[in-house]
């Protein structure tokens, strides 16, 4: 495993992993009103934010009240976008993937699908990879990609088995050197950047590849 360099990037507020050409934010109603145009167009040392994951829904019926602005504003602006569904353990897998899909239409050039798992609720491990295993397929048959699966390295190690290996993988590890996971696509690597156009700290990743690889992921 290659050694992280950091960088600290004052515009940003934060240092950035070097090595990872590709950067982006995630937000949610939490970041309030956006400017993405502000967004769009922040740049320290010639780095700027290619791409910006939306948080949609979460469970069976609940939809983020910033996401249809945030959704549209960002590919204005002409931002990578990518919508995540928060999963919730103790609802119906195919039921929560019904819920997504009904309110998020991805298009060509978009992020596939994001599978956001960070508790366990009141199941076991093995029923979780049940639940979200039948959300994933059936993301997968409607929008014809594999969904991006979400968490943190630690709740990844604890409760997760073999079966999303073949998933491409976002991974949530602050402050700390590169995940030790041995593979994953986007990284999660601090959680109180500073960008313009956004009132509240935010959530930072790089893409672990170049730009064509970039591109090969994406909704075709």
């Amino acid at each position: 495993m290659f050694p992280i360099h950091y960088k600290e990037f004052r515009e940003f507020g934060i240092k950035l992993p070097t090595q990872y050409t590709i950067n982006g934010i995630d937000v949610s109603h939490h970041q309030g009103s956006i400017n993405w145009e502000m967004v769009k167009n922040m740049k320290d040392n010639n780095v700027s934010l290619k791409f910006a994951f939306i948080k949609a829904t979460e469970g069976t019926g609940f939809i983020d009240k910033r996401f249809k602005e945030n959704w549209k504003n960002s590919k204005k602006n002409e931002l990578v976008r990518g919508a995540y569904h928060y999963f919730r353990p103790n609802e119906k897998g195919e039921l929560q993937a019904n819920h997504f899909i009904r309110n998020v239409k991805l298009e060509k050039g978009d992020l596939p699908p994001v599978i956001d798992i960070e508790e366990l609720g009141n199941v076991s491990p093995k029923r979780l990879m049940e639940g979200v295993l039948k959300c994933a397929k059936k993301m997968e048959e409607h929008y014809g990609k594999k969904p991006i699966i979400y968490t943190y390295q630690d709740f990844y190690k604890i409760n997760f088995d073999t079966t999303f290996n073949s998933y491409p993988l976002w991974i949530a590890h602050y402050y700390k050197e590169t995940p030790s996971n041995k593979k994953w696509d986007f990284w999660q690597h601090n959680d109180n950047g500073r960008v313009s156009g956004i009132n509240y700290p935010v959530d930072f990743n790089v893409f672990s590849g170049d730009s064509v690889a970039f591109i090969h992921i994406l909704i075709k």
